[in-house]
């Protein structure tokens, strides 16, 4: 069920795949998304993975890591150098190099908000280093202050006279040894300033982007450098080959989603809109009395629904560069974290998660759904996702659709999903020339706001990612579910343009609007009366009921705002 069926005519354009690329740059560039990727795929080894369409999640965990090695080995240097400095620097000196690194700390936080990055959560890893990092900084700031009293009372002690005469070889050699460190801690903000810029201009180019080493790289030391600190993640990223192809799902296996928090379908980006609805199941007019209803099984309903989905692409004018051809769909087994852990010992659990010290399984049988599928649980549910991807995979649009059914009514749940563009600064890599002087004042700019920074550097050098501490006989639930994914982690909250939002809303209603005319074809095709879900999908359709917050129209329920006009203004002018 993962494959489009056969099209005729034209090739359909080919997707450029530059998903990985920009993700392979952030993780030099960005260092809370370089964290917050390792953290979530290689430091819990029973966390279940959620896929990310169109990333090579092995190639950007893989330069995370070397991101992340390269980020402490440069700060533990600079700790190093700044010690040596602060011992034999003047006071003054160094007074006066805090205070411009503080002003220039400043100035970069007083930016305007568009031209700052949003404000992350500090991650629990670290914390610690943090607060111990803060302490060591205020320490050197008052060795510092000791230094420039020190200084102000040999002034007063000597006059100016005096102080010709008196040059103590302690004095030139402290002056030295504080040129040679900041010098050398200079050449250490410069070295990696270059390395990156490397990286993102030439290795991450389209052109000449690899995700393994081939016969010699692009410059020197280039695979040295992308490969540091693998050693120390060698089990997990052996999960993530790099030279993995992405091949069609098994049609008789279901994928596996066990999510921690509120969002069930990791991976798919935010919900769009969503409805439900739930359809007495009447006999129509003139139809058979005597025979029971509903006539049908739910397995037929999602295989006749899912084949005349599937026809949606047939025609190039429906979609730009046809890529409704292209749709995909798949059955999901979505799980709950915090309920599979409660549910640990229950054989339900077994099936999703038969040992309990790895991951869960990332696939289930068809077995398993078509139980599902006529008993779902509260905790782990069956969905039917369709999937397309456009704009070269910058977007991507997912709907996942489940049924209920008795004797007496059918309930359908639809909930679209966006998953949107890569965020503006990690797609600046492919505008960034080979040649520039940028890494230098980058340099320059870290040195002198380098006082300001030892806080968090001293964390960057010290701190190490842990698994969450799971006492002996209990379970965590945040250990086995996920929260977000690659792509997820470096996304944007919104499309880039008028087109890509326009392609949004005309995949999601012409699937939309497909599904509902064939759901109404096959209820009347079983002889059950339609009149009441016409008027429900004529809500949803013509009346564009759609979701942002809690909405009950009739029978058909939503979560979210009915865009119908000025309806807002409407209901205030009703209350006055």
């Amino acid at each position: 069920m993962s494959t489009p069926p056969e099209a005729t005519g034209k090739a359909v354009p080919k997707l450029r795949d530059d998903t990985t690329r920009f993700l392979c740059g952030a993780a030099h560039r960005d260092e809370e998304f370089a964290d917050s990727a390792i953290r979530e795929y290689l430091v819990e080894a029973t966390r279940s993975i959620p896929r990310s369409p169109g990333v090579n999640a092995g190639a950007v965990l893989r330069e995370a890591v070397a991101a992340r090695t390269r980020r402490k080995v440069r700060d533990s240097l600079a700790l190093v150098l700044a010690v040596v400095a602060l011992f034999a620097g003047s006071g003054t000196f160094l007074g006066a190099w805090f205070l411009v690194a503080v002003g220039a700390a400043l100035a970069t936080s007083a930016r305007p908000a568009f031209e700052r990055k949003p404000r992350q959560a500090l991650p629990p890893h670290m914390r610690g280093p943090l607060a111990l990092g803060t302490i060591a900084s205020v320490i050197a700031l008052f060795f510092v202050l000791y230094k420039f009293t020190e200084d102000l009372a040999a002034a007063d002690r000597y006059s100016s006279y005096y102080w010709e005469e008196y040059e103590p070889e302690s004095y030139d050699a402290g002056l030295a040894i504080t040129i040679v460190a900041v010098i050398l801690l200079f050449a250490v903000l410069l070295a990696d300033r270059v390395v990156v810029w490397l990286l993102v201009t030439k290795s991450f180019r389209r052109t000449h982007f690899r995700t393994s080493a081939g016969e010699e790289g692009l410059w020197r030391n280039e695979w040295k450098l992308r490969r540091l600190g693998h050693s120390s993640y060698v089990e997990a990223l052996a999960l993530y080959p790099v030279d993995e192809d992405e091949e069609p799902d098994d049609p008789d296996a279901a994928q596996v989603v066990v999510y921690h928090g509120y969002r069930p379908f990791v991976g798919s980006g935010t919900m769009f809109e969503p409805w439900s609805m739930a359809l007495p199941l009447k006999p129509a007019r003139g139809a058979k009395t005597d025979v029971p209803l509903p006539g049908f099984t739910l397995v037929e309903l999602y295989e006749h629904l899912t084949a005349e989905l599937l026809k949606t692409g047939r025609s190039p004018s429906l979609s730009p560069g046809h890529r409704l051809r292209e749709l995909r769909t798949s059955d999901k087994v979505v799980v709950s974290s915090v309920e599979l852990v409660d549910h640990i010992d229950d054989e339900a659990a077994r099936i999703v998660l038969p040992d309990r010290d790895h991951s869960p399984r990332t696939t289930v049988d068809r077995s398993v759904v078509d139980g599902l599928v006529s008993r779902p649980m509260e905790w782990m549910r069956h969905y039917r996702a369709f999937q397309v991807e456009t704009w070269d995979r910058d977007v991507v649009v997912s709907a996942y659709l489940t049924f209920g059914l008795d004797d007496e009514m059918l309930y359908a749940e639809w909930t679209p999903c966006i998953l949107h563009p890569i965020v503006e600064r990690h797609r600046e890599i492919d505008v960034l020339p080979e040649q520039s002087g940028r890494p230098l004042l980058e340099a320059a700019a870290d040195l002198v706001r380098f006082p300001a920074t030892l806080a968090k550097r001293f964390a960057t050098a010290v701190s190490w990612m842990t698994p969450i501490h799971q006492a002996e006989g209990t379970f965590v639930a945040e250990r086995y579910g996920a929260k977000t994914s690659l792509r997820e982690l470096a996304s944007r909250k919104e499309v880039d343009n008028y087109f890509q939002l326009t392609d949004v809303e005309r995949y999601i209603k012409v699937l939309e609007s497909r599904l509902l005319r064939t759901l109404g074809e096959f209820l009347e095709s079983r002889g059950i009366s339609v009149t009441e879900f016409m008027e429900q999908a004529m809500q949803v359709t013509n009346n564009n009921v759609h979701i942002t917050g809690p909405v009950i129209s009739s029978n058909i329920a939503t979560a979210g705002k009915a865009r119908t006009g000025d309806t807002s203004i409407r209901k205030a002018k009703e209350r006055s």
